[in-house]
């Protein structure tokens, strides 16, 4: 399938190809030395330091920190401002000292085999990281290190759920060095067990040197198909620091200095005191478009300049205003392919690409952006990139007892918080015609009633011949793909309600999965659900001992195949029992 060159938003415009400016630390066109022994960095007795200016940028970093313990001294005349001045001081005797020790006492060597990094002051820490355990090396760069010409390098590992080693900082042509000389050793190796498992003829029909295919510009976004994307965002990130901020700041004050005028501010106070509703509304109204803003600018910082290309087995992006982040997704590792939208944004007919991988530091509950912002049709060619499944034509729904359940489940939340509340609440606040508020809230139980028929509505699955589609969501819709090969575990499970109607919920779990947007199937039928976890399970087996029968037949006598060794090469998926069906346990 081919590759677009960029959306077919009005906003495809095509951006730099980063691989162009790594020449100074690579020779191969995608950034990574071609060399055939790559140069270690760092020997025993020489370890890489720390850039100098690194001293700079953690005092710069630190004086927030000090400005809000002194704070009290300059909001309080009268207060006693012993104890923070005491902090002020112990910071410069202390903090300062620290921050040179931590810089002095950090080190770094990669060799062929891992990644060492020497750490701590009062307790050493001696870490090594193995090359073939290293998934990702990422490069990020903040406005004040770009300002300086510096870069974090982030080292992330299969198995670990953060950041396995951070380098920060080092200049942009050292981190870019380390990230070459990573992929130039895992390279070696992987050709090095390759030459071990191949064929006398294998290995002569393969050149040592092949050349590798160029980078190929998969989807960019200009700035203003980035501030698009930022409309149909919300978020309330803006609206909590200034609330944040009017806790050191006196709200009467601030306004008079806004308003230059002490008469509006006691005709605005006069207005809420009058029409509390038009004050309610109001505040609702500022907070909506404060959210909104904060989404664009949010949006702006996170994903301009975004730019995605296929690198091999690799998808590489850069993107970021104030801090550039420059990352790897190892196709490999993808297990599951998520698409996300709203319901307004669906309206549009826009959508974002996300993969779920295994042992990578995230940034959105486990899961990592390829598209944030996309018509379907380009969505789905980049998922086409990423791992080709087929999209059924038809999905089955839940049952529609789901509706039942999940209005019951709310309507009871409800009434918990309700009933104290009432209780509680005193007769001389807000009571509109004579009803305390908490009453009020009992007019939101139609609502309930529309979400969960929503919720049923747009829960639906398919078990397809190349896996499992599930789509879910009200206020987010999800649809997630999941390949046969990336199963781990499936079974059926259902609670004391669900027994009572005859339901069940259905989980397919692989590996690297959120905790959060999980995709289960919620309701199902028991005896749909029963069934399902039997086809699941008869798809994997199938695959794996086709798997199994392929390996076995093209085995040569000279590399016999272990079949231990294929078993544990594909991911298991033995379902568990259903603990409520002895028979089938």
């Amino acid at each position: 399938m081919a590759a677009p060159s960029s959306d077919s938003s009005p906003a495809g415009s095509s951006v730099h190809d980063p691989s162009a400016s790594e020449s100074t630390a690579a020779n191969g066109p995608s950034g990574d030395s071609s060399s055939d022994s790559p140069a270690p960095l760092g020997a025993v007795r020489e370890p890489q330091r720390l850039h100098p200016l690194t001293l700079f940028v953690r005092l710069l970093t630190s004086l927030p920190a000090l400005a809000l313990v002194l704070l009290p001294t300059l909001t309080n005349d009268d207060a006693q401002v012993w104890l923070p001045l005491f902090f002020g001081a112990v910071y410069g005797l202390v903090a300062l000292p620290a921050i040179v020790l931590q810089y002095l006492r950090f080190s770094y060597r990669i060799t062929p085999q891992q990644i060492v990094i020497q750490s701590g002051v009062l307790k050493r820490q001696n870490r090594s990281i193995p090359i073939e355990r290293v998934q990702n090396v990422e490069i990020e760069r903040q406005l004040l290190a770009r300002l300086l010409g510096l870069a974090k390098v982030r080292v992330e590992t299969a198995g670990s759920a953060s950041t396995e080693a951070s380098i920060e900082y080092v200049s942009v042509q050292q981190a870019q060095k380390i990230r070459s000389s990573v992929r130039a050793f895992q390279r070696a190796d992987e050709d090095a067990q390759s030459s071990r498992d191949a064929t006398p003829s294998e290995a002569n029909a393969t050149a040592p040197n092949a050349p590798t295919s160029s980078p190929r510009t998969l989807f960019s976004m200009s700035l203003r198909h980035v501030l698009l994307a930022g409309a149909f965002r919300f978020s309330l990130f803006y609206l909590a620091l200034i609330f944040s901020v009017l806790q050191f700041v006196d709200p009467e004050t601030l306004t008079n200095w806004l308003l230059l005028s002490q008469d509006r501010i006691d005709v605005i106070v006069d207005a809420m005191y009058q029409s509390p509703v038009i004050t309610a509304l109001g505040t609702v109204v500022v907070a909506a478009l404060l959210g909104w803003l904060s989404g664009i600018l949010l949006t702006l910082n996170r994903y301009y300049g975004f730019t995605l290309w296929l690198d091999g087995g690799k998808l590489r992006k850069r993107h970021g205003l104030f801090t550039v982040t420059e990352g790897t997704i190892p196709l490999a590792k993808v297990q599951v392919l998520i698409v996300q939208t709203t319901p307004l944004m669906r309206l549009f007919g826009w959508h974002t690409l996300e993969v779920q991988t295994m042992g990578l530091n995230t940034d959105q509950q486990g899961q990592r952006v390829v598209a944030p912002f996309a018509k379907w049709e380009t969505v789905m060619r980049l998922a086409d990139h990423v791992r080709p499944m087929e999209m059924p034509d038809t999905f089955d729904r839940v049952s529609p007892l789901t509706i039942r359940r999940h209005f019951l489940r709310r309507l009871g939340v409800l009434l918990a918080a309700l009933a104290p509340a009432a209780y509680f609440w005193p007769h001389d606040w807000w009571a509109p015609y004579d009803v305390a508020l908490p009453w009020w809230s009992l007019l939101v139980i139609p609502a309930l009633g529309v979400a969960a028929y929503l919720h049923y509505h747009y829960h639906r699955f398919a078990i397809h011949h190349d896996g499992l589609y599930v789509r879910r969501g009200v206020l987010r819709h999800y649809l997630w793909m999941i390949p046969i090969n990336r199963y781990q575990v499936a079974y059926a499970t259902d609670s004391l309600l669900q027994r009572r109607l005859n339901l069940k919920t259905l989980f397919v779990d692989t590996a690297g999965a959120s905790a959060f947007a999980y995709p289960d199937i919620v309701d199902v039928e028991a005896d749909t659900a029963d069934d399902a976890v039997d086809t699941i399970y008869g798809q994997f087996h199938t695959l794996y001992r086709a798997m199994v029968s392929e390996a076995k037949h093209s085995a040569s006598p000279t590399t016999p195949l272990d079949l231990r060794q294929a078993a544990a090469a594909v991911p298991r998926a033995l379902p568990l029992p259903n603990p409520t069906d002895s028979s089938r346990a």
